[in-house]
């Protein structure tokens, strides 16, 4: 069996995944109601920009971080938002898991720019 047959093996393992088929349920019923959606949206929207600000090494801004706070707050009330937003953290942190395990599979390839 090749690599690429193991990686669609893992490709379907995960489109039939417990958490991954709980974030398409939750996808599904997010969908239905637009009200909800946006304030997914609006909040992935923010968190995503102050995740690049960090990545782009910028300060953490206290302002966005209390605004993103005070959103989650209220996504968390939202019966349809707050199941969105925990299967889609569930499914992320599946996907990291992976990208590590693999990353430390061939790490010692990797290391390009590593310990001189």
């Amino acid at each position: 069996m090749t690599v690429h047959d193991k990686a669609h093996e893992l490709g379907r393992v995960l489109r039939n995944s417990e958490e991954y088929q709980a974030f398409l349920a939750a996808k599904k019923n997010l969908d239905n109601d637009t009200t909800s959606k946006t304030m997914v949206q609006d909040f992935l929207k923010k968190k995503l920009a102050a995740e690049y600000d960090l990545m782009a090494g910028n300060p953490e801004n206290k302002e966005k971080s209390q605004e993103l706070q005070k959103m989650y707050e209220l996504l968390v009330l939202n019966t349809k938002a707050r199941d969105f937003i925990h299967a889609h953290m569930r499914f992320q942190q599946l996907a990291a898991d992976i990208y590590k395990i693999i990353g430390d599979a061939v790490a010692e390839g990797m290391d390009l720019f590593g310990k001189e």
